[in-house]
Parts: C-alpha cells; structure tokens; sequence
C-alpha cells in the first residue's frame, strides 16, 4: 500500500494501519502556521507559571504531537477543547499526516541531532491498550501506550525513570510529579511524558583559551560570575529597536539548523520582549528574515541545565480541561474512556565551545581588540530552528 492508502482508510474513520504500508518520502517542510500559533501562545503559559527564577527550554514540536494524537483519540466536548487548543484547522488524520512528516524530517538534519519522545503511561485496571490505535499512534507520532500498575507511586516513577535513561535524558519525575494532590497513586488513569534534547556542533567553534570569567547581570540588579566563551567570526545579526533587543543566530555546522537568541538591551528586559512575541508580526521566521551577517565578537555564557516543566497548568490556561476531569472524552486509546492526570515534561539544553550537547577544547583564534561586540551577558530568549520550523524554545535567566 502507499500512503495515499493511509490517508483513504483513515478518512473512512479506519485506524489499521498496513503491515507494508510505505511512510511518505522525505522533504524539508514548512510547519504549518497552525503549529507556529500553537508554540507562541504555550510558551507564553510555560514562563506565566514557571519560576522567575528558573531557565526554561522545550520542544514545542513534541507538546504538539502529543495533543495531535490525543486529538484523534478523542470525542465530543473533549475534542473540540483539544481543537481549539491545538489550534488544528483541518481533520485528525490531515494533522497526522503533518507531525509524520515533521518527524520524518527530524531525521535528516545533517550534522544536528533532534532526539524526542512521549509516552502514554496509563493504569493498568483500565483495561487493555486499543491496539488499533496503538498501532496508528506509533506509525504517525512515534507515540506508545504502556500500562503500569499505579499502586505503588515509587514504582510507577522508577518505570518512567528507567525509560527516559533509555532514551539518553539525563532528568527524573518523583512520586510528588506523578500524583495529583488529593489522590493517591492508585487513583492515577494515565500520564502524558514528553522529553526532548538537541545536539550540533557550532559552524564557528568557540575556544577554549577565549573562554574566561564574566557577570552576568539578572533582571533584579544583581551580578554573578559566568564562563562566557568568546569567538570573532562572521554571524548573522538584526537590530529590532521595537522590541528593544538584538538578534543573533548562530549556525551549526553541516546542518540547516541554527541557534537565534533573541538579547533584550536591558537586563530586566526579557519579560517585555516575551511578551510582544505572542504577535503575529513578531513571529520568529519574521524575526529571522531581518538578520545579516557581519564580521562580530560573540560572547555566550558556557552553562547546562535541565528543565522540568508540567504542561498541565499552561494546557488548562489554554482551555484544555476535559482531558483532565473525571468526565474525560478520551476514549479511543485503552478499553474505557480514560482521564490525563498530568502532562509532564523533561528536557536539558547546554552550550559549550563545541556547540549544544559537544565539548571541544579546541584553541581558537585570538579576538580583536577593537571590535563589534554581542555578548549575552544578561537574561535572553532562545529558539534552535530550521529556516522553516521551530524546534526548541526557552530562555535563560542564570546560566550558572
């Protein structure tokens, strides 16, 4: 069968897929603007309930495919909130078909590794996992449905444990993450875990003998000690004086992948420049379209973190809430309608004179002594993307 048989039989509401069936051939697509409006307005929830004092990084790629599947996998007031939240403007098996490509496509960057992964870990005296299902949500999302046995918090958390280790995220849930207040384990019908990290080696490495003690300057008027690494090269640049900020890219080598920070003039300007990216016209491919390369200093701090955000709030902020009330309508994938007691999501991001994930202590060439200067040396906005589609976003508030 080819994949135009796929798209026939899940029209016809059909979820087998084919033993043989032939995924589409690769190309380098444009996420669609549903996915773009999608990631703006979660990111804004995300640092809404996010420490002000913690750094922030996720895929919104992955929290997407996540809620796409769920979309198929729901009915009535449940799928219409996960619709609009979404903001999928097409039929389930169209936006499917989407994510399937932009997972294809993540396995062509080049010189850049995007790695991602959710699960479904549902309570086991729910009953069997659809297997229909389970095979459409493999084939289009790389998704699996496992069930656990939720009595025991500890272990349900060392399962999922044990899986992120498997696919090399270096992050932990506890019991605490995994139990809604007011219930206990035993009560719990199924978590959303996600997770998420990405690799490339810098186009113009850092070195390591430019790399030296600096401040970093919060938005409160305090100062700490970073590594900042340094590097004279040519780099792509854009004055954006209406969001009183600089952009920057930074591209990885043998990949269409770059990093743009996004670098407030003011120490305590990140939370107004956040703020205006939830506009259209500040759109990040917009954003993006403005920069030019130029002969420039770059100084960025030298830092790894991990994120742990719980998608749950942000999503109900959003006007998701069905899927996580007694009166859940998702009902397709396990033998009985099944409620999401939380969505969590684990992540790490670092930089290094090598790139994001690399160490290399490599020499590098001497810096000019009078020249154009970009150094993150104060609290930033970052996206890792290709020319078309966002893959990583977040922020830095102490890289330390």
């Amino acid at each position: 069968m080819t994949s135009k048989a796929a798209i026939l039989l899940l029209a016809m509401g059909h979820l087998m897929v084919a033993p043989g069936l032939a995924k589409p051939e690769f190309c380098e697509c444009l996420a669609p603007t549903y996915m773009t409006r999608f990631s703006a307005k979660l990111f804004q929830e995300i640092i809404r309930w996010q420490s002000q004092l913690y750094n922030v990084v996720f895929s919104p790629f992955t929290v997407h495919s996540t809620l796409a599947l769920i979309y198929r996998a729901s009915e009535g007031e449940t799928f219409e909130e996960v619709q609009q939240v979404g903001q999928f403007d097409k039929q389930p098996v169209f936006v499917a078909l989407d994510f399937e490509r932009l997972i294809k496509f993540k396995e062509h960057l080049q010189g850049a590794r995007l790695t991602s992964f959710s699960r479904v870990f549902y309570n086991q005296q729910l009953g069997g996992v659809n297997s229909r299902y389970d095979e459409f949500s493999k084939f289009f999302f790389d998704i699996a449905t496992e069930p656990v046995d939720m009595d025991g918090g500890q272990d349900t958390a060392n399962r999922i444990n044990d899986w992120l280790r498997r696919v090399g995220v270096m992050a932990y849930v506890s019991p605490h993450d995994i139990t809604p207040s007011g219930k206990s384990s035993a009560q719990m019908q199924a978590l959303l875990v996600s997770t998420g990290y990405f690799r490339g080696h810098w186009e113009h490495k850092f070195g390591l003998d430019n790399t030296r003690s600096s401040n970093f300057h919060h938005a409160n008027g305090a100062a700490s000690s970073v590594r900042m690494m340094y590097n004279h090269d040519v780099y792509a640049l854009a004055d954006l004086p209406e969001l009183e900020a600089t952009a920057l890219e930074l591209a990885f080598d043998e990949s269409a992948t770059s990093l743009l920070i996004l670098l407030p003039n003011r120490p305590n300007g990140l939370a107004h420049l956040e703020q205006q990216l939830a506009r259209p016209e500040f759109d990040l491919n917009r954003i993006a379209s403005r920069l030019h390369r130029q002969s420039v200093t770059v100084g960025l701090p030298r830092m790894r973190f991990g994120s742990q955000c719980n998608m749950t709030n942000p999503l109900k902020r959003l006007g998701l809430r069905k899927m996580f009330t007694a009166s859940s309508g998702v009902t397709k994938l396990v033998d009985q309608p099944v409620r999401m007691d939380k969505f969590l999501y684990r992540s790490f991001f670092s930089l290094t004179e090598g790139g994001t994930g690399h160490v290399n202590l490599l020499n590098g060439k001497p810096l000019p002594a009078k020249a154009k200067e970009v150094v993150a040396n104060r609290p930033f906005f970052f996206a890792i993307r290709t020319p078309k589609t966002v893959l990583f976003m977040g922020h830095v508030l102490n890289p330390r």
